[in-house]
């Protein structure tokens, strides 16, 4: 793969008979899929969404104010599972029926198209999920290159163009860890620009996996997920971004449990850089497995959370195209670095947000410790917050007075 690009690959798959993995669809179906991902077209309402719920759980799920299931649990049964998504008036981002998922080696192409066809008449089917972090290596493969990933990008695009004809947007998510690596620039900016993709997400757990929450990348600071998003952004050129969120120390003795105050802030971190939604990942592995194992603390945080957000939802959300806003972000960054681009001093970021009502603002400290802030520009002068505090308003007085 070294050398060749998946562009290329793709036409050559244009011209070619169906041959184990690809599949050639007409030139219409593939202009067609190529206008539909153009549009950017985000969702309708800011996104609250949770990872694999069985429908037993959906129905405490939408009581903690989440709007959008994320894919069937698995062993879950579609059309049960769908039913009580509707029953419970919440949004799906799942895998379309009629795609071949047959062992040892699915294709995931459509081999079942009016099955696949009736599918997409859901109407709180909002979008199609695509196959889970696809750079995590194969049976047998090592490291994360071309050769050795479970799918690469070119084969990801075989499968998206194939569902594309849909005019459902395409969902994706990666593993935040590989998007946040620098070594892997190159591979993981090649699965984010794909034509046929229209939402992406990534997962970062970086206190469940035992890491600090904030990282040093790029020449300033953030949370996992903010870095995440704007490395995404730029490789796909803005499209749609969801960040994940653990709820659980869910690997046994690796890590911790998040904090009230830490789950705010990389929800918070994730608004900031252009965040479409959320979506959480509840799971516990061991010492047995649970599908939700959310501390008591952290579903009562979700709940101030989701009021908060449903406060500011039309300044967030652009309701007529879908989708985030236009902002402006102000990344954290230390010392005379601020004299080179716009940011705010370390250690806190926040954005700008344009509305008809003048310019929205958020401001969070990324710090553990309380942190004072001078920012003139927001006649903001030695204002203190407390550690991982987020302030939000559209003057002074507002940002002040909270």
């Amino acid at each position: 793969m070294k050398g060749i690009s998946r562009r290329h690959l793709l036409r050559l798959a244009s011209r070619l008979p169906v041959i184990g993995f690809a599949s050639a669809l007409s030139n219409a179906c593939a202009r067609t899929a190529q206008a539909k991902s153009s549009d950017g077209n985000g969702p309708p309402t800011f996104i609250k969404g949770v990872w694999q719920q069985p429908a037993e759980k959906m129905a405490l799920w939408k009581a903690r104010g989440i709007n959008t299931l994320f894919a069937v649990n698995g062993g879950g049964d579609v059309g049960l599972w769908t039913k009580e998504a509707n029953k419970q008036d919440l949004y799906m981002v799942r895998e379309p029926v009629g795609i071949s998922y047959s062992a040892p080696k699915p294709s995931f192409l459509v081999i079942d198209r009016a099955a696949f066809e009736q599918d997409l008449h859901e109407p709180r089917l909002l979008a199609l999920a695509l196959m889970d972090e696809p750079s995590n290596p194969k049976p047998g493969g090592k490291d994360i290159t071309y050769e050795e990933v479970w799918l690469r990008p070119d084969e990801i695009d075989v499968i998206a163009r194939d569902w594309s004809v849909s005019g459902k947007p395409l969902w994706i998510n990666h593993v935040g860890a590989h998007v946040n690596n620098v070594y892997l620039d190159k591979i993981m900016s090649d699965y984010a620009d794909s034509r046929y993709i229209d939402w992406l997400s990534h997962d970062c757990y970086p206190i469940a996996s035992g890491d600090a929450l904030t990282l040093e990348l790029d020449g300033y600071t953030s949370t996992h997920q903010g870095h995440a998003i704007d490395r995404m952004s730029r490789w796909s050129a803005g499209k749609p971004q969801f960040s994940f969120i653990a709820l659980t120390q869910f690997n046994g003795q690796v890590g911790r449990e998040t904090t009230p105050s830490e789950f705010r802030a990389q929800a918070w971190s994730s608004i900031i850089h252009g965040a479409t939604g959320l979506i959480y990942f509840s799971f516990k592995f061991s010492p047995e497995f649970s599908y939700d194992a959310t501390p008591p603390e952290l579903a009562s945080e979700l709940a101030v959370l989701h009021s908060q957000i449903d406060e500011i939802s039309d300044i967030l959300m652009d309701v007529g195209r879908g989708g985030r806003r236009p902002s402006f972000l102000l990344r954290s960054v230390r010392g005379s670095e601020t004299q080179l681009a716009p940011g705010l001093p370390h250690p806190f970021e926040g954005c700008q947000i344009r509305t008809d009502d003048g310019e929205y603002k958020i401001i969070l400290n990324l710090s553990d410790d309380a942190a004072e802030l001078t920012y003139s520009p927001w006649g903001l002068y030695s204002l203190r917050f407390a550690p991982y505090e987020c302030r939000r308003g559209f003057a002074a007085a507002e940002l002040i007075s909270k």
